[in-house]
Protein backbone atom coordinates (compact mmCIF):
# COMPACT_ATOMS: atom_id res chain seq x y z
CA UNK A 1 0.00 0.00 0.00
CA UNK A 2 2.95 2.36 0.74
CA UNK A 3 4.34 2.17 -2.53
CA UNK A 4 0.73 2.51 -4.51
CA UNK A 5 0.67 5.63 -2.49
CA UNK A 6 4.17 6.54 -3.37
CA UNK A 7 3.20 6.32 -6.98
CA UNK A 8 -0.23 8.45 -6.79
CA UNK A 9 1.56 10.91 -4.81
CA UNK A 10 4.34 11.26 -7.74
CA UNK A 11 1.53 11.11 -10.58
CA UNK A 12 -0.39 13.80 -8.95
CA UNK A 13 2.71 16.32 -8.34
CA UNK A 14 3.91 15.38 -12.22
CA UNK A 15 0.03 16.55 -13.17
CA UNK A 16 0.21 19.40 -10.88
CA UNK A 17 3.39 20.20 -12.20
CA UNK A 18 2.46 19.69 -15.96
CA UNK A 19 -0.81 22.61 -15.22
CA UNK A 20 0.97 25.36 -14.37
CA UNK A 21 3.57 25.48 -16.52
CA UNK A 22 1.20 24.32 -19.53
CA UNK A 23 1.57 26.86 -22.05
CA UNK A 24 -0.67 29.66 -21.66
CA UNK A 25 -2.09 31.09 -24.84
CA UNK A 26 -5.17 32.63 -24.30
CA UNK A 27 -7.30 32.66 -27.84
CA UNK A 28 -8.97 35.44 -29.07
CA UNK A 29 -12.44 35.96 -27.14
CA UNK A 30 -15.52 38.48 -29.11
CA UNK A 31 -16.18 40.70 -25.78
CA UNK A 32 -18.12 43.64 -27.77
CA UNK A 33 -20.98 42.99 -26.59
CA UNK A 34 -19.88 42.89 -23.01
CA UNK A 35 -18.34 46.30 -23.00
CA UNK A 36 -21.04 47.73 -25.01
CA UNK A 37 -22.93 46.76 -21.82
CA UNK A 38 -21.45 48.90 -19.69
CA UNK A 39 -21.54 52.70 -19.97
CA UNK A 40 -20.06 55.78 -18.17
CA UNK A 41 -22.91 56.93 -16.82
CA UNK A 42 -23.62 53.30 -14.77
CA UNK A 43 -20.18 53.79 -13.62
CA UNK A 44 -20.00 57.36 -12.23
CA UNK A 45 -23.43 56.00 -10.90
CA UNK A 46 -21.67 54.11 -8.27
CA UNK A 47 -19.00 56.68 -7.69
CA UNK A 48 -21.77 59.57 -6.43
CA UNK A 49 -23.17 56.88 -4.21
CA UNK A 50 -20.11 56.15 -2.53
CA UNK A 51 -19.25 59.93 -2.37
CA UNK A 52 -22.95 60.34 -0.71
CA UNK A 53 -21.94 57.78 1.45
CA UNK A 54 -19.10 59.19 2.94
CA UNK A 55 -20.96 62.62 2.94
CA UNK A 56 -23.23 61.25 5.34
CA UNK A 57 -20.99 59.63 7.49
CA UNK A 58 -17.93 61.86 8.78
CA UNK A 59 -16.54 62.54 5.06
CA UNK A 60 -15.11 58.94 5.00
CA UNK A 61 -14.87 55.62 4.25
CA UNK A 62 -12.61 54.09 6.35
CA UNK A 63 -12.50 50.55 7.67
CA UNK A 64 -14.60 50.40 11.15
CA UNK A 65 -16.71 53.27 10.49
CA UNK A 66 -19.53 53.68 9.57
CA UNK A 67 -18.63 54.84 6.13
CA UNK A 68 -17.17 51.65 5.49
CA UNK A 69 -20.43 49.67 6.65
CA UNK A 70 -22.77 51.76 4.47
CA UNK A 71 -20.19 51.24 1.52
CA UNK A 72 -20.08 47.50 2.14
CA UNK A 73 -23.89 47.08 2.40
CA UNK A 74 -24.34 48.82 -0.62
CA UNK A 75 -21.91 47.06 -2.64
CA UNK A 76 -23.97 43.53 -1.15
CA UNK A 77 -27.30 45.13 -2.39
CA UNK A 78 -25.95 46.49 -6.39
CA UNK A 79 -24.16 42.16 -6.37
CA UNK A 80 -27.77 40.59 -4.97
CA UNK A 81 -29.68 42.77 -7.60
CA UNK A 82 -27.33 41.29 -10.12
CA UNK A 83 -28.22 37.81 -8.65
CA UNK A 84 -25.38 36.95 -6.78
CA UNK A 85 -24.94 35.66 -3.39
CA UNK A 86 -22.75 37.62 -1.21
CA UNK A 87 -20.27 36.61 1.80
CA UNK A 88 -18.87 38.60 4.20
CA UNK A 89 -15.33 37.55 4.98
CA UNK A 90 -14.61 39.17 9.36
CA UNK A 91 -11.68 39.73 10.73
CA UNK A 92 -10.19 42.50 12.51
CA UNK A 93 -6.83 44.12 13.42
CA UNK A 94 -5.23 46.73 15.50
CA UNK A 95 -4.81 50.41 14.05
CA UNK A 96 -3.34 53.31 15.38
CA UNK A 97 -3.24 57.10 13.51
CA UNK A 98 -4.53 59.88 13.34
CA UNK A 99 -7.94 59.71 12.82
CA UNK A 100 -9.08 63.53 13.03
CA UNK A 101 -7.69 67.24 12.33
CA UNK A 102 -8.75 70.85 12.25
CA UNK A 103 -7.68 74.07 12.02
CA UNK A 104 -9.15 77.61 12.47
CA UNK A 105 -8.04 81.23 11.71
CA UNK A 106 -8.73 83.98 13.62
CA UNK A 107 -11.37 84.97 16.50
CA UNK A 108 -14.21 84.24 13.90
CA UNK A 109 -13.25 79.99 13.94
CA UNK A 110 -12.34 80.59 9.98
CA UNK A 111 -11.64 76.35 9.03
CA UNK A 112 -9.35 75.84 6.82
CA UNK A 113 -9.28 72.50 4.46
CA UNK A 114 -7.51 69.61 5.09
CA UNK A 115 -5.34 68.87 2.24
CA UNK A 116 -5.50 71.98 0.31
CA UNK A 117 -4.70 74.22 3.56
CA UNK A 118 -3.20 72.21 6.15
CA UNK A 119 -2.52 68.15 6.66
CA UNK A 120 -1.63 66.63 10.26
CA UNK A 121 1.38 65.89 11.24
CA UNK A 122 1.26 64.14 14.28
CA UNK A 123 0.98 64.68 18.21
CA UNK A 124 -2.21 64.37 19.41
CA UNK A 125 -4.64 66.95 21.54
CA UNK A 126 -5.45 70.78 20.94
CA UNK A 127 -4.49 74.20 21.63
CA UNK A 128 -6.05 77.55 20.71
CA UNK A 129 -4.02 80.57 20.55
CA UNK A 130 -1.49 83.23 19.18
CA UNK A 131 0.90 82.41 16.70
CA UNK A 132 4.99 82.80 16.94
CA UNK A 133 7.00 82.22 14.22
CA UNK A 134 11.05 81.19 15.10
CA UNK A 135 13.76 82.40 13.11
CA UNK A 136 12.02 81.75 9.82
CA UNK A 137 13.70 82.90 6.63
CA UNK A 138 11.02 84.85 4.06
CA UNK A 139 13.99 86.78 1.84
CA UNK A 140 16.86 85.28 -0.81
CA UNK A 141 16.75 81.88 -0.97
CA UNK A 142 14.46 80.93 1.73
CA UNK A 143 16.56 78.48 3.58
CA UNK A 144 16.25 77.98 7.19
CA UNK A 145 16.90 75.83 9.92
CA UNK A 146 13.95 77.34 11.81
CA UNK A 147 13.54 75.18 15.21
CA UNK A 148 16.56 73.08 14.89
CA UNK A 149 18.03 74.41 17.60
CA UNK A 150 16.98 74.83 21.12
CA UNK A 151 18.11 78.57 21.29
CA UNK A 152 16.03 79.58 18.52
CA UNK A 153 13.34 79.15 20.86
CA UNK A 154 15.19 82.08 23.42
CA UNK A 155 12.58 84.19 24.63
CA UNK A 156 9.66 82.05 23.21
CA UNK A 157 6.48 82.70 25.01
CA UNK A 158 5.37 79.80 26.47
CA UNK A 159 1.96 78.35 25.75
CA UNK A 160 1.82 79.91 22.16
CA UNK A 161 1.79 78.14 19.12
CA UNK A 162 5.09 77.87 16.99
CA UNK A 163 5.36 78.87 13.59
CA UNK A 164 8.59 77.14 11.95
CA UNK A 165 9.72 76.59 8.66
CA UNK A 166 10.18 73.19 6.53
CA UNK A 167 14.24 72.61 5.93
CA UNK A 168 17.58 71.45 7.41
CA UNK A 169 16.33 69.03 10.54
CA UNK A 170 13.52 66.19 10.96
CA UNK A 171 9.98 67.48 11.78
CA UNK A 172 10.19 65.75 14.80
CA UNK A 173 13.51 67.48 16.03
CA UNK A 174 11.85 70.57 15.59
CA UNK A 175 8.94 69.73 17.35
CA UNK A 176 10.19 68.62 20.42
CA UNK A 177 12.72 71.57 20.91
CA UNK A 178 9.40 73.56 20.05
CA UNK A 179 7.46 71.26 23.13
CA UNK A 180 10.74 71.80 25.55
CA UNK A 181 10.26 75.56 25.02
CA UNK A 182 6.37 75.61 26.30
CA UNK A 183 4.57 75.84 22.52
CA UNK A 184 1.30 74.64 23.06
CA UNK A 185 0.96 73.67 19.28
CA UNK A 186 3.08 73.75 16.26
CA UNK A 187 2.70 74.67 12.44
CA UNK A 188 5.43 73.83 9.89
CA UNK A 189 4.59 75.74 6.78
CA UNK A 190 6.36 74.68 3.63
CA UNK A 191 10.00 76.31 2.52
CA UNK A 192 9.05 78.27 -0.21
CA UNK A 193 12.69 77.90 -2.08
CA UNK A 194 11.13 75.97 -5.05
CA UNK A 195 8.46 75.58 -6.80
CA UNK A 196 7.35 71.80 -5.60
CA UNK A 197 8.35 73.37 -1.81
CA UNK A 198 5.34 76.18 -1.57
CA UNK A 199 2.10 74.03 -1.11
CA UNK A 200 1.06 72.03 1.43
CA UNK A 201 2.89 68.68 2.22
CA UNK A 202 2.45 65.04 4.11
CA UNK A 203 4.85 63.88 6.54
CA UNK A 204 5.50 62.44 10.31
CA UNK A 205 6.06 62.92 13.42
CA UNK A 206 6.54 59.74 15.55
CA UNK A 207 6.88 59.95 18.93
CA UNK A 208 4.61 57.78 21.37
CA UNK A 209 4.52 60.58 23.79
CA UNK A 210 4.33 63.67 21.80
CA UNK A 211 1.14 65.33 23.33
CA UNK A 212 0.86 68.69 21.48
CA UNK A 213 -1.24 68.76 17.80
CA UNK A 214 1.88 69.70 15.03
CA UNK A 215 0.74 70.08 11.26
CA UNK A 216 2.04 71.75 8.19
CA UNK A 217 0.83 74.20 6.16
CA UNK A 218 1.72 76.18 2.77
CA UNK A 219 4.48 78.61 2.54
CA UNK A 220 2.04 81.49 1.80
CA UNK A 221 0.08 80.98 4.41
CA UNK A 222 3.26 80.56 7.16
CA UNK A 223 4.87 83.65 5.59
CA UNK A 224 1.39 85.64 6.14
CA UNK A 225 1.17 84.22 9.58
CA UNK A 226 4.66 85.20 10.16
CA UNK A 227 4.45 88.68 9.71
CA UNK A 228 0.99 89.57 11.29
CA UNK A 229 -0.54 89.17 14.42
CA UNK A 230 -2.48 85.98 14.00
CA UNK A 231 -4.91 83.75 16.15
CA UNK A 232 -5.03 79.55 15.48
CA UNK A 233 -7.15 77.15 17.13
CA UNK A 234 -6.08 73.32 15.91
CA UNK A 235 -6.57 70.05 16.52
CA UNK A 236 -5.70 66.42 16.04
CA UNK A 237 -6.34 63.47 17.56
CA UNK A 238 -4.72 60.16 17.11
CA UNK A 239 -6.66 57.32 18.09
CA UNK A 240 -5.67 53.15 18.41
CA UNK A 241 -7.59 50.13 19.13
CA UNK A 242 -8.97 47.01 17.17
CA UNK A 243 -10.80 47.47 14.00
CA UNK A 244 -13.44 45.09 13.04
CA UNK A 245 -14.42 44.65 9.37
CA UNK A 246 -15.17 42.78 6.65
CA UNK A 247 -14.27 41.44 2.94
CA UNK A 248 -17.26 41.20 0.67
CA UNK A 249 -17.14 38.30 -1.49
CA UNK A 250 -19.02 37.14 -4.64
CA UNK A 251 -19.27 34.04 -6.87
CA UNK A 252 -19.53 33.79 -10.52
CA UNK A 253 -19.50 29.85 -10.37
CA UNK A 254 -17.26 28.02 -12.95
CA UNK A 255 -16.65 24.17 -14.37
CA UNK A 256 -13.17 23.97 -14.06
CA UNK A 257 -12.13 24.04 -10.46
CA UNK A 258 -10.21 27.11 -10.58
CA UNK A 259 -10.72 30.81 -9.91
CA UNK A 260 -9.92 34.09 -11.94
CA UNK A 261 -10.37 36.71 -8.42
CA UNK A 262 -11.08 39.95 -9.18
CA UNK A 263 -10.38 42.63 -6.58
CA UNK A 264 -10.73 46.28 -5.08
CA UNK A 265 -10.30 48.27 -2.17
CA UNK A 266 -13.26 49.29 -0.30
CA UNK A 267 -12.04 50.80 2.38
CA UNK A 268 -10.62 54.73 2.11
CA UNK A 269 -8.48 57.47 4.59
CA UNK A 270 -10.15 59.25 7.16
CA UNK A 271 -9.16 62.58 4.99
CA UNK A 272 -11.89 62.38 2.50
CA UNK A 273 -14.58 60.29 0.51
CA UNK A 274 -11.97 58.19 -1.11
CA UNK A 275 -13.45 58.11 -4.67
CA UNK A 276 -10.82 58.04 -7.22
CA UNK A 277 -9.08 55.93 -4.21
CA UNK A 278 -10.69 53.47 -4.35
CA UNK A 279 -14.52 53.98 -5.33
CA UNK A 280 -13.26 53.91 -8.72
CA UNK A 281 -12.00 50.24 -8.68
CA UNK A 282 -15.09 49.13 -6.65
CA UNK A 283 -17.35 51.22 -9.99
CA UNK A 284 -15.39 49.07 -12.45
CA UNK A 285 -15.94 45.60 -10.43
CA UNK A 286 -19.14 46.02 -10.23
CA UNK A 287 -20.14 47.07 -12.90
CA UNK A 288 -18.25 43.94 -14.79
CA UNK A 289 -19.59 41.19 -12.26
CA UNK A 290 -23.37 42.88 -12.74
CA UNK A 291 -22.98 42.48 -17.22
CA UNK A 292 -21.39 39.16 -16.90
CA UNK A 293 -24.10 37.53 -14.74
CA UNK A 294 -26.84 39.76 -16.72
CA UNK A 295 -24.79 38.93 -20.48
CA UNK A 296 -25.69 34.67 -18.86
CA UNK A 297 -22.06 34.42 -19.11
CA UNK A 298 -20.93 30.63 -18.06
CA UNK A 299 -17.26 30.28 -16.96
CA UNK A 300 -15.17 27.57 -17.13
CA UNK A 301 -13.32 29.31 -14.44
CA UNK A 302 -14.73 30.44 -12.06
CA UNK A 303 -14.86 34.36 -10.94
CA UNK A 304 -14.82 35.70 -7.54
CA UNK A 305 -15.35 39.28 -7.09
CA UNK A 306 -13.81 40.76 -3.77
CA UNK A 307 -14.22 43.99 -1.82
CA UNK A 308 -11.21 44.35 0.57
CA UNK A 309 -11.29 46.41 3.84
CA UNK A 310 -8.48 47.48 5.69
CA UNK A 311 -5.70 47.99 2.82
CA UNK A 312 -5.10 51.93 3.37
CA UNK A 313 -4.09 50.51 7.03
CA UNK A 314 -2.41 47.48 5.66
CA UNK A 315 -3.22 45.37 3.05
CA UNK A 316 -5.36 43.42 5.49
CA UNK A 317 -8.08 42.26 4.33
CA UNK A 318 -6.35 40.87 1.10
CA UNK A 319 -3.96 39.35 3.31
CA UNK A 320 -6.16 37.49 5.45
CA UNK A 321 -7.85 36.53 2.49
CA UNK A 322 -4.60 35.14 0.98
CA UNK A 323 -3.81 33.68 4.80
CA UNK A 324 -7.03 31.51 4.43
CA UNK A 325 -6.18 29.77 1.46
CA UNK A 326 -4.55 26.51 1.57
CA UNK A 327 -1.85 24.82 -0.66
CA UNK A 328 -4.34 23.44 -3.10
CA UNK A 329 -6.89 26.92 -3.44
CA UNK A 330 -3.13 28.81 -3.66
CA UNK A 331 -2.72 26.33 -6.81
CA UNK A 332 -6.44 26.61 -8.12
CA UNK A 333 -6.42 30.50 -8.24
CA UNK A 334 -6.17 31.14 -11.95
CA UNK A 335 -4.94 34.98 -11.59
CA UNK A 336 -5.72 37.84 -9.14
CA UNK A 337 -6.98 41.10 -10.98
CA UNK A 338 -6.52 44.30 -8.80
CA UNK A 339 -7.77 47.62 -9.73
CA UNK A 340 -6.74 50.25 -7.23
CA UNK A 341 -7.26 54.26 -8.61
CA UNK A 342 -8.56 53.52 -11.99
CA UNK A 343 -9.87 56.98 -12.52
CA UNK A 344 -7.30 59.33 -12.44
CA UNK A 345 -7.68 62.83 -13.29
CA UNK A 346 -4.26 62.87 -15.30
CA UNK A 347 -4.23 59.39 -16.37
CA UNK A 348 -1.44 56.69 -17.31
CA UNK A 349 -2.98 53.66 -18.42
CA UNK A 350 -1.18 51.18 -16.26
CA UNK A 351 -1.38 46.86 -16.74
CA UNK A 352 0.61 45.44 -13.80
CA UNK A 353 3.23 43.37 -15.27
CA UNK A 354 7.46 42.99 -14.65
CA UNK A 355 6.66 40.02 -11.63
CA UNK A 356 8.35 37.23 -13.60
CA UNK A 357 6.58 33.60 -13.26
CA UNK A 358 3.90 35.75 -11.58
CA UNK A 359 2.54 37.32 -14.44
CA UNK A 360 -0.16 36.61 -16.51
CA UNK A 361 -0.69 36.36 -20.09
CA UNK A 362 -4.26 38.33 -19.04
CA UNK A 363 -1.73 41.13 -18.94
CA UNK A 364 -0.37 41.24 -22.44
CA UNK A 365 -4.36 40.66 -23.47
CA UNK A 366 -5.23 43.80 -21.70
CA UNK A 367 -2.15 46.19 -22.96
CA UNK A 368 -3.40 44.96 -26.33
CA UNK A 369 -6.99 46.20 -26.09
CA UNK A 370 -6.21 49.38 -24.64
CA UNK A 371 -3.17 49.97 -27.69
CA UNK A 372 -6.59 48.65 -29.74
CA UNK A 373 -7.94 51.87 -28.05
CA UNK A 374 -5.39 53.77 -28.94
CA UNK A 375 -3.93 54.42 -26.10
CA UNK A 376 -0.33 53.56 -24.91
CA UNK A 377 -0.03 51.03 -21.90
CA UNK A 378 2.79 50.94 -19.15
CA UNK A 379 4.00 48.46 -17.18
CA UNK A 380 2.96 48.77 -13.36
CA UNK A 381 5.53 47.02 -11.10
CA UNK A 382 4.65 47.99 -7.66
CA UNK A 383 4.00 45.87 -4.95
CA UNK A 384 2.10 48.22 -2.88
CA UNK A 385 -1.07 47.37 -3.30
CA UNK A 386 -3.56 44.42 -2.81
CA UNK A 387 -2.05 42.35 -4.80
CA UNK A 388 1.38 42.09 -3.09
CA UNK A 389 -0.11 39.20 -0.96
CA UNK A 390 -0.62 36.93 -3.74
CA UNK A 391 2.36 37.78 -5.30
CA UNK A 392 3.87 36.06 -1.93
CA UNK A 393 1.98 33.31 -2.32
CA UNK A 394 3.84 32.52 -6.16
CA UNK A 395 -0.06 33.22 -7.39
CA UNK A 396 -0.21 34.99 -10.80
CA UNK A 397 -1.41 38.50 -11.00
CA UNK A 398 -2.32 41.50 -13.25
CA UNK A 399 -4.48 44.59 -12.82
CA UNK A 400 -5.01 48.48 -14.03
CA UNK A 401 -4.04 51.62 -12.45
CA UNK A 402 -4.05 54.81 -13.50
CA UNK A 403 -1.33 56.66 -11.51
CA UNK A 404 -1.27 58.14 -7.97
CA UNK A 405 2.07 59.81 -7.50
CA UNK A 406 4.40 62.08 -9.54
CA UNK A 407 5.08 60.32 -12.83
CA UNK A 408 8.34 61.49 -14.97
CA UNK A 409 6.92 63.22 -17.93
CA UNK A 410 3.17 62.92 -16.65
CA UNK A 411 3.04 65.65 -14.24
CA UNK A 412 0.84 64.59 -11.00
CA UNK A 413 -1.64 62.40 -12.40
CA UNK A 414 -3.75 62.64 -9.18
CA UNK A 415 -2.91 65.74 -6.86
CA UNK A 416 -6.02 64.40 -4.89
CA UNK A 417 -4.70 61.45 -4.10
CA UNK A 418 -5.44 60.94 -0.01
CA UNK A 419 -6.88 63.98 0.15
CA UNK A 420 -10.33 65.71 0.95
CA UNK A 421 -10.86 66.42 -2.77
CA UNK A 422 -10.74 63.24 -4.11
CA UNK A 423 -14.47 63.31 -4.60
CA UNK A 424 -16.45 62.88 -7.80
CA UNK A 425 -15.15 65.62 -10.07
CA UNK A 426 -11.61 64.80 -9.18
CA UNK A 427 -12.56 61.15 -11.58
CA UNK A 428 -11.69 61.03 -15.63
CA UNK A 429 -14.85 59.38 -16.46
CA UNK A 430 -13.68 58.67 -20.27
CA UNK A 431 -10.29 56.84 -18.63
CA UNK A 432 -12.82 54.87 -16.00
CA UNK A 433 -14.97 53.95 -19.09
CA UNK A 434 -11.77 52.65 -20.63
CA UNK A 435 -10.41 50.66 -17.35
CA UNK A 436 -13.71 49.29 -17.43
CA UNK A 437 -14.21 47.56 -20.69
CA UNK A 438 -10.16 47.23 -20.56
CA UNK A 439 -11.18 45.00 -17.34
CA UNK A 440 -14.16 43.13 -18.77
CA UNK A 441 -12.36 42.07 -21.87
CA UNK A 442 -9.68 40.51 -20.14
CA UNK A 443 -12.03 38.68 -17.31
CA UNK A 444 -14.12 37.44 -20.08
CA UNK A 445 -11.29 36.03 -21.84
CA UNK A 446 -9.54 34.63 -19.28
CA UNK A 447 -12.39 33.15 -17.78
CA UNK A 448 -13.51 31.15 -20.33
CA UNK A 449 -10.15 29.65 -21.99
CA UNK A 450 -9.68 26.10 -20.86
Amino acid sequence: MIGIAAVVVVALVAVWFQWNNRPRVIPAVDSAALREAITTEDLMAHIRELERIADANDGNRQAGTPGHEASMAYVEAQLKEAGYETRRQEFSYERSGIVDASVAVGPGGEALTRGEDFQPLGGSGSAAGRVTAVDVNLEGDRRSSSGCQADDFEGFPAGDIALLQRGSCTFLAKTLNAREAGASAVVVFNQGDADDRTGVFMGQVQDADLDIPVVTTTYDLGAAWATRPTELALSVEWREGMVETANVLADLPGTSGRTVVVGAHLDGVSSGAGINDNGSGVAVALEVARHLAEAGVKPEHGVRFAFWSGEEDGLWGSTHYVSGLDRAAQRATEVYLNLDMVGSPNPTPYVYAGFGERDHPVGKVMADHLREQGAEPVDATFEDSDHRPFLYADIPVGGLFTGAYLDEGAGVPDPCYHESCDRADNIDPDMLGLMADTLAHGVLIVATTS
